[in-house]
């Protein structure tokens, strides 16, 4: 889903960047409006369909990334090393968790 939800933002900013300079120029295609609504409906979707999948009716795949991804954070927050940076120290612990599953 995650290619799906990046295209509707692109197409959603093609035509929303269409929408406005026609209305800056005066030239141009003022029935943009219509593809800017269909692309928030189209993530308003996407979204539903993430909910289904993370929430509502999560697969097996999904509620071990979910484990995965919290265990990641435990040992991000015990982790005390203070010269390392936030962002090191969670790929840090991501390497970890994907090396001991």
């Amino acid at each position: 889903p995650g290619d799906r939800v990046f295209g509707d933002f692109l197409k959603l900013f093609y035509f929303t960047s269409q929408l406005l300079w026609s209305r800056v120029t005066g030239v141009g295609d003022a029935g943009n409006i219509v593809f800017v609504f269909g692309c928030i409906f189209a993530l308003a979707m996407d979204f539903l369909v993430c909910l289904q999948m993370a929430v509502w009716y999560p697969s097996r795949e999904t509620l071990e990334l979910k484990e995965g991804l919290i265990r990641s954070m435990q040992k991000l927050k015990a982790s005390h090393r203070s010269n390392e940076s936030l962002p090191c120290k969670f790929l840090r612990c991501m390497k970890e968790a994907r090396s001991s599953s």
